[in-house]
């Protein structure tokens, strides 16, 4: 066997991991064999796969994340609690997803570098069920229309799943909450993924209630697909109550005396339908948080207790209400919840804060063996730190917009990445477009004013030459440049000056020109306008740049009267929303004091708001406050109802 370094140290891994060689090994393991063969067709054929428009392979996929291609610098939007910088902080996650797990798969930006690729033990997500489609009964008429098209949304999905498995711990387990509309198609795409023999469960959750049609059985569960990286995965076992026929015996459906009853009870099983797993159903029960297709903490708590242990570390990218992350608090463990709704951020933001006056999931013992906190009584703890930031929060329309005002431009880019301008101290570098220092060292925006300019330089070891030499030498230690990343085909260099000195050219980028990087149709994605389509947002997105929202509102006998709101946002079209059009919904804190964190009690969506601004509304107290979203997530500042 002739294998270079490299090679054999992928073979090593796929024998300690108990995974199949790399395609591109086969020939060389087997010389004078493989190559008789269609190695590319043998492999797929393991495997059925979904044929499908628009499906792209996975290293193209993955390409994007590697060339910091979507990719987005995540921002702080906001703290809460006290930690040390260089301490986990718990994250709730403004933006595109898809951006976000790029970001983590580039494995660059500051906030999250080598905290979260392959450090993610749990992942839940529970995805739109869109189609596209109408489907109808059997009079012919419409049962039910979804929003993405069946081809979109699978690759939609299937593209996050890609970048999810990379982000996933070796020994990490994934869970897809689906329904039976979608559901064989997704579990095709993760036996491709992840690989079938990955595949560890399909689980049942049953739950009642509702109406019961005449002509069909009622659908009254959905399926959850498992699955984990490689062969290594955490399981704690979990057990059921026996029934009271099994209590009655005495012993387990098997006679003999070793098969007396357990003290723990019966192993669970794959299809859930107990106490703990009920759907929520009671409009005022606590943990109902009035949000779409919101889960029970029961069922995450089965699986977060199942797959995880204490201090690890669980990803939901479809964030929701918060479920996951509420249930990862209250079990000690770490989390991340990601959205693109303000509706979502708001919603987990303040079940966070709240999470002291919740029910507790498990006991609470101290050293000693005392209950300290009781299942189901207040779980009476403040939550750990945790972060709200933001993936790409700026319009790209607006971006493009930025190349005609030079000025804003560079304080907007320079803001992406935590530099404030301060001309007067890059004066001494005597250097062109340096707008700042970082630890004294310059900091260069790229000229992508300058058109001209553009067309004959780019970014390579020659343009970094230049500025050495422009320097008369003088230059040593870091040099950052600011650039979109299609300016740009080098990453960190060191070059030396002419005194034989160092010279670190840091490069730092940004999704500038992604519509022209690469050859896909990116949407404006909107905010939602109603309760129907709250969890319809899945396709990927342009970028989000944070205008700011002018918006009064005052009492009126029913309720409230908004009496102004501007927002310089675009449609899809590429033309500015008119009056109201551009509002995406009202958040309302019924106890809202200034300084303090905002604490959503009521979402009234622009569909709920009349064309005259008016809006019905009881039970509005003397301290209500509000906060306007716009179409694009921007928002303004909290507003004091007069």
């Amino acid at each position: 066997m002739n294998l270079d370094p490299e090679d054999k140290a992928r073979l090593i891994e796929a024998i300690n991991k108990d995974t199949e060689p790399a395609v591109d090994l086969l020939p060389k393991l087997f010389p004078g064999t493989a190559e008789k063969f269609d190695i590319q067709s043998l492999d797929r054929a393991k495997i059925p796969t979904l044929e499908y428009a628009g499906k792209r392979s996975k290293a193209a996929i993955l390409s994007e994340a590697g060339a910091g291609i979507g990719a987005a610098p995540l921002q702080t939007v906001r703290c809460f609690g006290d930690a040390k910088q260089d301490e986990w902080h718990n994250l709730i996650v403004q933006g595109d997803n898809l951006q976000f797990l790029k970001t983590c798969c580039n494995n660059t930006d500051l906030l999250i570098k080598n905290k979260i690729k392959g450090k993610v033990k749990l992942i839940y997500i529970d995805p739109p069920f869109a189609t596209k489609s109408d489907f109808g009964g059997r009079d012919g008429e419409k049962s039910y229309s979804d929003k993405i098209a069946t081809a979109e949304f699978i690759e939609s999905l299937r593209e996050r799943l890609i970048y999810l498995r990379e982000i996933l711990a070796d020994d990490g387990s994934i869970f897809v909450h689906l329904d039976q509309k979608m559901s064989h198609y997704v579990k095709i795409i993760m036996d491709e993924v992840f690989g079938k023999n990955n595949f560890r469960n399909e689980i049942i959750w049953g739950y009642g209630g509702g109406g019961a049609p005449k002509i069909f059985y009622p659908n009254k569960h959905d399926t959850l697909f498992w699955y984990t990286k490689f062969k290594k995965w955490t399981f704690n076992k979990q057990f059921r109550p026996y029934s009271e026929k099994t209590l009655s015996r005495g012993l387990t459906a098997v006679k003999g005396n070793n098969y007396k009853l357990s003290e723990e009870g019966a192993g669970q099983v794959d299809y859930w339908v107990d106490d703990d797993v009920q759907k929520i159903l009671s409009p005022t029960a606590f943990e109902n948080f009035k949000y779409p297709t919101q889960k029970p903490e029961g069922l995450l708590k089965r699986v977060v207790i199942g797959h995880s242990n204490p201090g690890d570390l669980i990803l939901d990218c479809f964030g929701g209400s918060g479920t996951t992350s509420s249930v990862a608090e209250k079990l000690d463990r770490r989390w991340i919840s990601c959205d693109f709704g303000k509706h979502s951020i708001y919603t987990v933001q303040r079940r966070m804060l709240r999470i002291g006056e919740s029910k507790a999931l498990v006991e609470k013992k101290s050293k000693n063996g005392n209950v300290v906190v009781k299942k189901g009584n207040a779980y009476n703890k403040n939550p750990k730190p945790f972060s709200v930031v933001s993936s790409g929060a700026y319009d790209f329309s607006h971006i493009m917009d930025l190349r005609k005002h030079k000025n804003v431009y560079i304080d907007f880019v320079l803001g992406l990445f935590q530099h404030t301008r301060n001309e007067k101290k890059a004066k001494k570098f005597r250097l062109a477009n340096i707008y700042t220092v970082n630890d004294n060292n310059p900091v260069e925006v790229y000229p992508v004013w300058d058109d001209e300019f553009l067309k004959e330089v780019k970014i390579d070891e020659d343009y970094l030459q230049g500025i050495i030499n422009q320097s008369g030498g003088k230059l040593k230690g870091e040099y950052t440049i600011i650039t979109p990343e299609s300016c740009t085909n080098i990453s960190d260099i060191i070059l030396k000056n002419q005194d034989g000195k160092e010279v670190q050219f840091l490069i730092k980028t940004f999704p500038y020109k992604i519509l022209e990087d690469i050859s896909r149709n990116f949407e404006l994605q909107e905010q939602p306008s109603s309760q129907d389509n709250v969890n319809n947002m899945i396709t990927s997105t342009a970028f989000y740049f944070n205008e700011d929202v002018e918006f009064t509102a005052k009492r009126t006998k029913n309720g409230l009267i908004i009496n102004k709101f501007e927002s310089k946002i675009l449609d899809k079209e590429g033309n500015y929303f008119e009056g109201f059009s551009g509002l995406a919904m009202l958040l309302v804190d019924l106890d809202y004091e200034p300084g303090k964190p905002f604490d959503i009690d009521k979402t009234l969506f622009v569909k709920e708001i009349k064309e005259d601004g008016s809006v019905t509304i009881t039970n509005l107290t003397k301290s209500v406050g509000l906060i306007a979203i716009d179409k694009h997530g921007n928002e303004s500042k909290p507003f004091n109802l007069e």
